[in-house]
C-alpha cells in the first residue's frame, strides 16, 4: 500500500511539474515542495520571509507572462504593419500595369 502511494504521489509530482513547464511555474513549485518536505524546518521558523519570497517567484512568473503578451501583440501590429504597406505598394503596381495596359502583375519582392 505504502508503495502503491509513493508511485501514486510520484505520478502526480511529475504531472504538475509538466504543468508547471508549460506555464513556466517551474521554479515557484520546486521552491514549494522544497519548502514543504527538505527546508520544513526553516520554512516554520521563518513563514513570512519564505511566503514573500514565493510570492516574488511567482510575481516574476507573472511579469513573464505579461512581457510574452506584449512581444506578440506587437508582432501582430509589426506584421500587419508590413502586410499593410505591401498591399498598398501591390495595388501600386495593379495601376502601374493597368496604365501601361499589362495583363499581369509580378508579386515578387511584396512578402516575406
Amino acid at each position: 500500500m505504502i508503495a502503491f502511494l509513493m508511485i501514486a504521489g510520484l505520478g502526480v509530482l511529475a504531472l504538475l511539474s509538466r504543468l508547471a513547464a508549460l506555464t513556466r511555474m517551474t521554479i515557484p513549485l520546486l521552491y514549494t515542495v522544497s519548502m514543504l518536505t527538505v527546508f520544513h524546518g526553516w520554512y516554520r521558523a521563518h513563514t513570512v520571509l519564505a511566503d514573500r519570497i514565493l510570492f516574488a517567484l511567482v510575481g516574476l512568473v507573472v511579469l513573464s507572462w505579461l512581457l510574452s503578451l506584449i512581444r506578440f501583440v506587437c508582432e501582430l501590429v509589426m506584421q500587419a504593419r508590413d502586410d499593410a504597406a505591401a498591399m498598398e505598394y501591390f495595388s501600386y503596381r495593379v495601376r502601374k500595369a493597368r496604365e501601361n495596359g499589362e495583363d499581369t502583375v509580378s508579386t515578387e519582392g511584396l512578402w516575406r
